[in-house]
């Protein structure tokens, strides 16, 4: 009975151990963890991609994905993900801020001005440069999502100015820049996990939060808000983080087949959040959203105290993404 239960256990441990192979096809599976929801189009784009990943490999490498939290939060994640427990995860900046300081700098308000602007800074040196240092606390970075630009939503009012936001209570991650931000607008910024903020609006604890429109569309922020500001005060983005443990056991082809296949998925799944994101805007309009527009203008000089305190320890790195939005 002790050696059947020793063996349940041993078979136990292998299924959550990272990178493991089948014995009897030497296929290699993967694990691949998000704390957002499958329907979204990260979730979709991770799908996409393991499918991608087993075709190309044959058949011999399966990438298993995870949504909603399934293996942890995101900060879990990424301590796994280091720790070799887990092979691949998709992690929010803000949260990754906590292991690499500098990130914190796509935290700030209007540091991103466009699309086009983000995917030269995304998908060109910048970018690949921030993957690239992940090395220096056990992370192997393989790629840069789009989560999209994030809005102001409530349930008081339509926010046409910098001035309709103040006295609003309004969730925040817990990101100084970002309770920072709010604070200097007028507003009362409250720290809380995204899994409270739902709740914390229908009980009329805070009056909104800000997202990217599909998050809004996704998690059914309609019900508890009608008002949605357009106000684009950051562009999120979400890190593909590969454990080095996992990364080095592969052969040099199987690694060039994750990394095309990655290469590939960054180029989709932005098509695709593009694509949802106005969509959701629609959606949201006809469950009685109502959507405005304000001048970003006075959002950007209101913001601009907050760009000043923090920009000055990214030293040049400011004026470099700066210089790409021209």
């Amino acid at each position: 009975m002790k050696n059947k239960i020793a063996l349940a256990l041993g078979c136990a441990f292998m299924l959550l151990t990272t990178a493991c192979s089948d014995n009897n096809n030497d296929v290699i599976v993967l694990k691949m963890a998000q704390a957002s929801s499958q329907d979204g189009a990260i979730g979709l784009s991770m799908d996409k991609f393991a499918q991608d990943v087993k075709e190309k490999s044959g058949g011999r490498i399966e990438v298993h994905t995870f949504h909603n939290g399934q293996l942890g939060t995101e900060r879990e994640n990424i301590e796994s993900v280091q720790m070799g427990n887990l092979d691949l995860a998709v992690v929010n900046q803000s949260v990754l801020v906590n292991f690499k300081k500098d990130i914190a700098i796509f935290d700030l308000p209007y540091t991103i001005t466009s699309k086009e602007h983000a995917d030269k800074v995304f998908l060109g040196p910048i970018g690949q440069r921030f993957l690239d240092e992940l090395a220096s606390v056990r992370l192997k970075g393989l790629a840069i999502w789009e989560s999209g630009f994030r809005n102001l939503t409530n349930s008081k009012l339509d926010v046409n100015s910098v001035d309709d936001v103040k006295g609003l209570r309004v969730r925040v991650m817990e990101n100084k820049i970002h309770q920072d931000l709010w604070g200097t607008l007028g507003a009362d910024p409250v720290p809380m996990s995204w899994s409270d903020a739902y709740t914390g609006m229908q009980q009329g604890a805070i009056d909104g939060q800000e997202n990217p429109a599909t998050v809004i569309d996704k998690n059914n922020v309609v019900e508890v808000n009608k008002h949605m500001a357009m106000t684009e005060h950051c562009y999120s983005t979400v890190f593909i983080l590969m454990s080095p443990k996992s990364y080095e056991k592969l052969s040099v082809q199987d690694r060039e087949i994750i990394e095309s296949c990655m290469q590939r998925a960054s180029i989709a799944e932005r098509e695709l959040s593009r694509a949802m994101d106005v969509e959701a805007i629609d959606t949201l309009k006809s469950k009685g959203m109502v959507v405005t527009y304000p001048d970003k203008q006075g959002f950007i000089k209101g913001s601009q105290a907050v760009r000043e305190k923090y920009s000055k320890s990214f030293g040049k790195l400011a004026s470099e993404i700066e210089s790409l939005s021209r």
